[in-house]
């Protein structure tokens, strides 16, 4: 792991990257709000100008995932910091690119609601449908489009939450992904774990009391072996791995987490700069 040239703990403050993603999602909703009203009013007069209206937010959304992928590419880049949220809390946040990861559905999931909607009028209108088999293809449409808009609001609503983000608490890891929610009790890993591994965008616990394990949503994984995604995490894996284990292996220093004298602890065992 190399030496920081940051805190390892730090107050939260939103950079300059993280309001930027959230502009896109804002862009990437208007937009698509702009466009559905257009596509669903009859479209434009310009059968060109209809086929860029098609095609833009396939291209933008290649892009921003585009963007996405290059950010996964340097798990060792990422910074050797824990966010201090307050007295008894330590934070892992999402890194920017979870911005325009959302900013990218929001663009596929706008554009396939309003095909479905679109698909459910012209059924609706076509005189030559048998009327059951209309009216039953447009609400099967409706209902793919409901579907669709749901994932859409749970997914923005998640990003501006701050979510997927890693907590690490007295009692606990509390991990909160973009559609689920895990509580896992520090009682419940097994001593000298987790340890380091060769991947920086995932991390397997073991666990010898999964009773202990609480999940809500969908989260991934058994309860026996909890898996967590680190690629949207903005810290070094192997500096979360190494603050886990030192928690796990020090029962008496979870009470001062997220306090300054903790924190000083913490960094002075693992070696990093405070």
């Amino acid at each position: 792991m190399p030496s920081p040239t940051i805190p390892a703990t730090a107050p939260v403050h939103p950079s300059a990257s993280t309001w930027m993603a959230r502009l896109a999602v804002v862009a990437a909703l208007l937009f698509s709000l702009a466009r559905a009203a257009i596509v669903l009013s009859g479209g434009l007069r310009s059968s060109g100008w209809d086929l860029a209206l098609v095609m833009t937010p396939v291209l933008l959304a290649l892009l921003l995932l585009a963007g996405v992928g290059l950010s996964l590419l340097g798990p060792w880049r990422r910074p050797v910091r824990l966010v201090v949220v307050g007295p008894g809390r330590l934070r892992a946040p999402a890194t920017p690119s979870v911005g325009w990861l959302v900013a990218a559905q929001v663009m596929v999931f706008t554009a396939a609601i309003t095909q479905f909607g679109v698909v459910s009028v012209d059924l609706l209108r076509d005189p030559d449908a048998p009327e059951p088999f209309g009216y039953l293809l447009a609400v099967v449409t409706w209902l793919m489009a409901a579907l669709w808009l749901l994932l859409l609001v749970a997914f923005v609503v998640a990003f501006f939450d701050g979510r997927p983000r890693m907590d690490l608490t007295p009692s606990g890891i509390e991990y909160r992904d973009l559609l689920g929610r895990r509580h896992i009790a520090w009682e419940a890993l097994a001593p000298g774990t987790p340890v380091r591994e060769p991947s920086g965008n995932s991390l397997v616990l073991t666990v010898v009391r999964p009773e202990l394990v609480e999940r809500r949503g969908l989260a991934w994984g058994l309860a026996a072996r909890p898996w967590l995604t680190l690629s949207y995490l903005s810290i070094h894996p192997w500096f979360l791995t190494d603050v886990l284990r030192w928690y796990v292996d020090h029962p008496q220093e979870r009470t001062a987490i997220g306090t300054a004298a903790g924190n000083e602890r913490l960094c002075r065992a693992l070696g990093v700069g405070c």
